[in-house]
């Protein structure tokens, strides 16, 4: 949660920031530790107003156990409250940390940190637990490497109306819900979770995207392939449509290739225009290091509108423009042709 305007809609960059992770995920950022948290920063309510040499004008960090994630049968009892507040501890010390904040024992009550006076009476400890160094650029890539995996291995009709349907929901789901919602049977929807236990996070009866970074992600491979459908559906429809007007299979096959990679075609009676949209890093002159490259595409276009039995003269003639990283670019097709 981030919110960053107080109860009179003053803005305060940071004013109530909160992230909560679970047992899974907490062990994940924070190596060792085995209780779910909920870390803050925030101010006071009325610190915009504050004047900066007061105390309570200055933000907050804190750590506290999130109960309403501990299961009943892991209730926290009383001999572990010191490995508890031993994981708290380093739970703030660590974020602070990696935020660049000295942590060391002689600048707890200095440097960055900021007395509270009759509120808090700041201590130092050398047998304080050692921050962690919080590689969550690692976190990410190993989720990114589960999703990249899952979706090269290929998944079932099942996985992909589940992932669907957690992606569109954004929250928590019953598999029973996913059944519904795809006209499945439920039995089936919780054999295509266990198979993604990676991507998935199941329990209680409920399951959702494991993280944000996780659902970021699958989102992405979602809309991909219902773009890839979108166009393969549009690409089949029209060359069936140049099919029954006669036209002859060099053509449609040409309809097809501008279809398939977004190649816009405006045959003015003056001149030709040929839009191939974005490029990506794309130099002016059509060098790349990557597959995307402007003067292989046209010269394929080039090949697919004379056996189309096209004026190659007039597509000689015509003017290329497409988008790149830097900006906008036309030539003349010649100049690309060689």
């Amino acid at each position: 949660m981030q919110n960053d305007d107080d109860g009179h809609g003053r803005n305060l960059p940071g004013y109530y920031h909160t992230v909560t992770l679970d047992a899974t995920r907490m062990g994940e950022a924070f190596p060792g530790h085995r209780y779910p948290k909920e870390v803050k920063h925030y101010y006071a309510r009325e610190a915009a107003s504050m004047d900066a040499d007061e105390a309570l004008y200055h933000p907050k960090v804190g750590a506290s156990l999130q109960t309403s994630l501990v299961p009943v049968t892991e209730t926290v009892r009383w001999d572990d409250l010191v490995e508890l507040e031993r994981e708290l501890d380093q739970t703030v010390l660590s974020v602070l940390a990696d935020a660049g904040i000295d942590v060391s024992p002689g600048n707890m009550g200095g440097s960055a940190f900021v007395e509270m006076d009759a509120y808090w009476t700041p201590s130092t400890s050398e047998r304080g637990p050692d921050p962690i160094s919080l590689d969550l650029t690692r976190v990410r890539q190993e989720q990114e490497s589960v999703v990249v995996r899952h979706l090269a291995d290929g998944l079932s009709p099942v996985q992909w109306e589940s992932l669907t349907t957690l992606v569109t929901d954004g929250g928590k789901v019953s598999p029973a819900d996913i059944a519904e919602e795809n006209e499945r049977h439920v039995g089936s929807v919780r054999r295509a979770l266990r198979a993604m236990d990676e991507l998935v996070d199941r329990r209680y009866g409920e399951v959702g995207l494991r993280s944000d970074y996780v659902a970021e992600m699958v989102h992405d491979a979602v809309q991909d392939a219902k773009e890839a459908t979108r166009k393969a559906a549009e690409t089949t429809a029209k060359a069936i449509e140049t099919a029954e007007r006669g036209v002859s299979d060099a053509m449609a096959e040409w309809v097809a290739w501008c279809n398939k990679h977004g190649v816009d075609i405006r045959n003015r009676a003056d001149a030709l225009e040929i839009d191939l949209g974005d490029m990506g890093s794309v130099s002016w002159s059509g060098r790349v290091s990557g597959p995307k490259k402007v003067g292989y595409r046209v010269k394929r276009a080039f090949d697919l509108w004379r056996e189309a039995g096209q004026d190659p003269t007039r597509f000689r003639e015509a003017t290329v423009r497409w988008d790149h990283d830097d900006g906008a670019t036309s030539m003349r097709a010649f100049k690309l042709l060689g």
